[in-house]
């Protein structure tokens, strides 16, 4: 390679599924343990030759307060807000005892290209890995979109192909919530229709550069499967407009909006906990755990974890020339 930097000819890597105990379901991460020695555009490279939805590279932290440092790319380009690798890199590191476990509880600190993100902790049971759980950015709640006649919610209805009728009922309003992205967050109340929505993606990304959002994340306050309370769909501006399985900054924002709208109630007596059920549709169902608490000060002010499981795929070796 150009630079004089030394590749290493065979990469050691992990592939898992977020958000999910079962292989073949939830949202597919490959974790390279050593990525060390690697220019970005190598990076770039094998996430696009491994074509799944994230993947993500090990490296030492820079910091003193990280535990490891991590960079992550889609097929297309690197990204710097990741939940599902920031979930599924712990569980990867428990799993292999690249890290010391303490049972019942690990935290680790990620470092990212931009900062040390919160502390992820890692469940522990019987010496392995169960459930990883990241707090979200403080929610930041933007605009609504629910005065009749507005061009944005026809235009979004029209989108999805459904009625603006279907997308203002029970007071429930689109709304920007940001969770460091921002995201659309969109009541569609009747379950079957959002289950059938074939998405205008072309429609959706001018909306959302319009909006500035990353995605639309699709709600019904009900779910199919009895472990799961509200049924999500999550389309994404990025790579030109797709379906994602599962989506953890959009899980959290949407529990930031259930509870600023009071559909959820926590209170300084405990947090409110919810479990979306998401990626039914495209045959990888994901389980997202949802826990929103109130600062005792400021009811107004909304902590949200994110928590799931994972499930190990594969293990393998990439060769480089």
């Amino acid at each position: 390679m150009s630079g004089g930097l030394h590749v290493p000819r065979t990469l050691q890597y992990r592939q898992v599924d977020v958000f999910t105990d079962r292989p073949l379901s939830g949202n597919a991460l490959a974790v390279f343990l050593d990525g060390r020695g690697l220019e970005p555009r190598v990076m770039q490279a094998i996430a696009r030759e491994l074509n799944l939805p994230e993947t993500a590279f090990l490296l030492p932290p820079s910091v003193d307060d990280a535990t490891y440092c991590i960079r992550t790319f889609t097929p297309v380009e690197e990204i710097f807000s990741a939940a599902q690798a920031y979930h599924g890199t712990a569980f990867v590191l428990a799993e292999e005892a690249l890290i010391p476990l303490d049972e019942p509880l690990t935290t680790v600190w990620q470092e990212t290209q931009i900062g040390v993100v919160s502390p992820v902790e890692v469940e522990v049971a019987g010496g392995r890995p169960v459930k990883v759980s990241v707090t979200a950015d403080v929610p930041v709640f933007g605009r609504v979109f629910g005065r009749p006649g507005s061009p944005v919610l026809a235009a979004l209805a029209l989108a999805l192909g459904v009625d603006t009728d279907d997308l203002t009922s029970r007071g429930l309003f689109p709304q920007i919530v940001s969770t460091r992205d921002p995201y659309l967050i969109v009541c569609l109340e009747n379950l079957d229709r959002l289950s059938g929505v074939e998405p205008d993606f072309a429609a959706l990304r001018r909306i959302g550069d319009q909006l500035d959002v990353t995605g639309f994340s699709v709600f019904a306050p009900h779910a199919r499967d009895l472990r799961a309370q509200v049924h999500v769909r999550f389309f994404s501006c990025s790579n030109g407009g797709v379906e994602e399985p599962a989506s953890a900054g959009a899980a959290a924002a949407l529990g930031a909006y259930l509870a600023n709208r009071r559909v959820i109630r926590p209170d300084t007596a405990g947090p409110a906990r919810f479990t979306i059920e998401q990626g039914v549709e495209m045959l990888r169902p994901s389980y997202i755990e949802v826990s929103v608490a109130v600062d005792s000060l400021d009811l107004q002010s909304y902590t949200v974890r994110v928590s799931g499981a994972c499930a190990t795929v594969a293990s393998g070796e990439l060769l480089l020339p």
